[in-house]
């Protein structure tokens, strides 16, 4: 016999009910959920931001300059000699001027005697072919060949210039001083703005050295002066070529071409009791730069030239690391 089942639809509508609000409730925790808010994008440091904005390749080239800088002084600092340094890399707006200050030129003098021959021949006012006779009394000693020539020889303003050059020929720069005159190659550099270079003797003048009368320049204006060969704005693109042609044919190797043997050099030295200068351009790869050394005071010319070989390194190394 079946037992009847009480208040079973009394039950019905309640669990309905009770049904009914758990889906209520889940539906509400569920509409009610707020996702997590994204991670906030990092914050930026305004200042970082701008100099980073700022930072150029003259920034780089400021600090490869001011390396370098140190790097010499500390080569300049090894021996009592007095060193100037003009260096100019091709990547630099501006060059590394160190110790800049007007001395004895010794034969660097001459490279201003030959843009001002160069400079007169562009304007007509000299023939490079013209002849010139190296009388007897023209002939001095110290550095070049011509002085050991028999009798008087008869060579062009082209020969004499190259002489005056390569082989620091004094005799041949004597000449030369004649033929355009102390007044215009004092021109010549006022003109361009080697303001600091002064001619007040011929070469082998004892008498005016002792007088205090010297030729003076500055590795500023040397350096400038190559600068401006290299550019080809001296005097002309072609007059500029063919001085520069003169240069590489320099015969003293004691300096540049020793420390960089690999390189080629369009450069002049010039060297007195106690100095020793070189100046000029320096090849490797097909690029190059200007270096300008100056020595003076020195006690030990040896030491002198092997600091000056070490420093010329030191620029060649920054020149390379560049390229």
């Amino acid at each position: 016999m079946h037992r009847p089942v009480k208040n079973r639809n009394r039950l019905l509508p309640v669990v309905a009910i009770t049904i009914s609000c758990l889906l209520l409730l889940g539906a509400g925790v569920f509409f009610s959920y707020e996702p997590e808010e994204p991670p906030a994008a990092p914050q930026v440091d305004p200042v970082a931001a701008e100099n980073k904005e700022l930072s150029t390749p003259k920034d780089a080239a400021d600090d490869e300059e001011k390396a370098l800088e140190e790097r010499l002084s500390s080569l300049m600092e090894k021996d009592g000699t007095q060193y100037s340094v003009y260096v100019l890399l091709p990547s630099w707006p501006t060059p590394l001027v160190s110790h800049d200050r007007q001395q004895s030129s010794a034969s660097i003098i001459k490279i201003f005697i030959l843009s001002t021959a160069y400079e007169m021949a562009e304007e007509g006012k000299l023939d490079l072919d013209e002849e010139i006779r190296v009388r007897r009394r023209d002939m001095v000693g110290g550095s070049g060949i011509l002085n050991g020539r028999p009798g008087e020889p008869v060579l062009s303003v082209r020969e004499l210039l190259r002489l005056m050059i390569t082989e620091s020929d004094n005799t041949a720069t004597n000449v030369m001083m004649d033929r355009l005159t102390f007044a215009g190659i004092q021109s010549h550099c006022e003109v361009h703005g080697f303001t600091n270079t002064i001619l007040r003797r011929k070469m082998m003048d004892i008498r005016a050295l002792r007088a205090g009368r010297d030729n003076l320049t500055t590795v500023g204006d040397v350096g400038e002066w190559m600068r401006r060969l290299k550019e080809r704005r001296l005097v002309s693109p072609s007059a500029d070529e063919a001085m520069e042609q003169i240069l590489f044919a320099q015969t003293d190797t004691e300096c540049f071409p020793r420390a960089l043997p690999q390189a080629a050099a369009a450069h002049k030295t010039g060297e007195l009791a106690g100095i020793y200068h070189d100046a000029g351009i320096i090849y490797e790869g097909g690029e190059g730069y200007i270096l300008v050394i100056f020595s003076s005071d020195s006690k030990n010319r040896n030491k002198t030239l092997q600091t000056m070989r070490q420093m010329t390194e030191t620029v060649h190394t920054c020149f390379l690391s560049g390229q």
